[in-house]
């Protein structure tokens, strides 16, 4: 089945009734409730609105694999001074069926009046649920909207096949006129004191899988006298995500605007950049191998459904009232930007000019100016050439999770912007390993560079297009909707 007709149709109706104690763990009880409403609460789609912040080429959606533990819905009358609240546990309703729909049965218990602001949270953090629950209906739609200190994993977990992530609201734009005296049934069935709610993920979510190749090894070429030659054998890939949001809005911003310092920080030095506390690098922590997936534009599913994990990371957006990526460049930094970091343990087809005799891969030496491996620094300085030490055979590249396009002019140097989004998919398919990599990731500060090896190319100061990168790469991004990028990275205009 192509992407493109994977719709999420899943309107999950709660149509919300009474349940034991047992299910219902957390009730307003001092409210005059005198009547029942029911909620419908909708999964997403993905974005429909304006592309900015950056949902380049769109290509349809992934329904996902969400497990649903919590349902909590507040009802806000301000007019009353009072808000309504249940939090359903998992063992009041079923799981989601095969359309998307979480089967109705519950109800929620409401006070009557006119304008009543709906709010739902699916799968809370407990702190940010317990600040809800204590806030009064009028501050109700501030504290909805105020951002939230939490790193991804406190918000989205895998388990046992299935992705556990809080959702909420949209948008703050649903209403409901709570009518008195109506009973459970009439609220379940939708005919009074009913209203749809949209919801969406809090999170981005991150996913890297790289082609086929033979048992060698994917090749690593180099010129070496000016002709092109493999030096080395890429063994293994393995990727994690860095550099993601400490912080998140409870409901996303029109916007699109991520909290600050984040939103506003631009690096303009290298050495302020490495004692910055404003990004998590915890997913550095949690490398994985990604699937091996002969790539295929209308099949994305497949990987997205089959990995034995997943990375996901909180939105990192600059500059969003500027109108075009070209507007948006100067706010776009290496130190600023969400990335996948790659590292490929690599064999060297010869060191100190000979077949080495080591068999798995081991730490080498790089020659600058001749391209071949040397099992000391000061083998292969003595060609009169700085050296990169590779420790235990490990190099590592740099991909942007959501660049605006690959394709680079002068007049437009792309990627310029790679902003992130909640509730969007960003995967990078590797085709190709068509240099070496880099001996460390800088954009890690708890990886610094070695003074003794060459300057590294990769500068948090630096804007995301520079004239070096070392993969070939098909990117199909893909949000909970789908969008699309294919590419290969050649020396020339259209590195990183």
């Amino acid at each position: 089945m192509k992407l493109n007709k994977l719709f999420l149709m899943g309107a999950i109706a709660l149509g919300l009734v009474a349940c034991n104690t047992n299910e219902i763990p957390d009730e307003v009880s001092n409210n005059a409730t005198n009547s029942y409403a029911s909620v419908t609460v909708k999964f997403p789609k993905g974005s429909t609105v304006r592309a900015l912040p950056g949902d380049y080429n769109q290509n349809g959606t992934w329904t996902g694999r969400d497990a649903i533990e919590t349902v909590t819905v507040f009802l806000v009358n301000t007019v009353a001074g009072v808000v309504d609240y249940n939090s359903f546990a998992k063992s009041s309703f079923e799981e989601i069926d095969v359309n998307g729909v979480l089967k109705p049965n519950l109800a929620l218990k409401a006070t009557a009046g006119e304008n009543i602001r709906v709010y739902t949270v699916i799968n809370g953090e407990a702190g940010i649920l317990a600040t809800l629950k204590a806030t009064p209906a009028g501050s109700f739609a501030t504290a909805f909207a105020a951002e939230a200190e939490k790193i991804a994993s406190e918000v989205a977990s895998f388990a046992n096949g299935k992705e556990t992530i809080m959702m909420t609201n949209d948008a703050d734009n649903y209403e409901i006129t709570v009518a008195p005296g109506v009973t459970e049934n009439d609220a379940i069935a939708g005919t009074n004191n009913h209203v749809q709610v949209n919801v969406e993920r809090v999170v981005a979510r991150a996913i890297l899988t790289v082609e086929p190749t033979t048992t060698e090894g994917w090749p690593v070429n180099a010129k070496i006298a000016g002709v092109e030659t493999q030096i080395a054998t890429v063994t293994d890939v393995q990727y994690a995500v860095g550099q993601s949001n400490k912080k998140f809005f409870i409901m996303k911003k029109a916007d699109y605007t991520t909290p600050d310092p984040v939103y506003s920080y631009v690096p303009n030095d290298a050495a302020e950049w490495a004692t910055n506390t404003n990004f998590d690098y915890s997913g550095l922590t949690d490398f994985t191998a990604p699937l091996n997936w002969a790539y295929d534009a209308t099949n994305v599913s497949q990987p997205l459904n089959n990995e034995g994990t997943s990375k996901f990371v909180l939105p990192v957006t600059h500059a969003v009232d500027k109108a075009t990526p070209a507007e948006q460049r100067d706010s776009y930094k290496k130190g600023n930007t969400t990335y996948f970091e790659i590292r490929a343990s690599f064999m060297p087809l010869l060191v100190d000019g000979v077949a080495p005799t080591f068999t798995v891969p081991t730490t080498v030496f790089l020659g600058a100016n001749d391209n071949k491996f040397y099992s000391t620094r000061a083998l292969a300085e003595a060609q009169g050439q700085k050296a990169t030490e590779f420790k235990d055979g490990i190099m590592k590249y740099v991909l942007w999770l959501n660049p605006n396009s690959l394709v680079a002019t002068v007049a437009e140097p792309n990627p310029m912007v790679s902003p992130t989004v909640r509730n969007q998919v960003y995967h990078a398919h590797v085709s190709e390993f068509l240099r070496m990599g880099v001996p460390n990731n800088p954009l890690d500060p708890n990886d610094p560079n070695d003074p003794a090896n060459p300057d590294n190319p990769i500068d948090p100061t630096d804007p995301l297009k520079t004239d070096v990168t070392y993969l070939s790469v098909s990117v199909k991004v893909l949000p909970w909707t789908i969008h699309t990028y294919k590419y290969s990275l050649t020396d020339g205009e259209t590195m990183y």
